[in-house]
């Protein structure tokens, strides 16, 4: 998908993804050059943050329904 702007390395305009909790955006050289700083819930399957995956109690889309 197409993101603003990347958190790490401030590229605009670049393909890459968003966490799924917390909206950091990572492009995806960045993920090739570091690949922890994304992860997949394991609950959901969508991509979260390391931080949020390291934070995380329970899977946010199970407090949301």
């Amino acid at each position: 998908m197409k993101i603003p702007v990347c958190d790490r390395c401030k590229a605009k305009d670049v393909e890459g993804i968003i966490c799924h909790h917390c909206d950091t955006a990572y492009c995806y050289e960045c993920l090739e050059i570091n690949p922890p700083d994304m992860r997949i819930c394991p609950t959901c399957g969508q991509f979260i943050c390391n931080e949020c995956y390291e934070g995380m109690i329970q899977c946010d889309l199970l407090t949301r329904k």
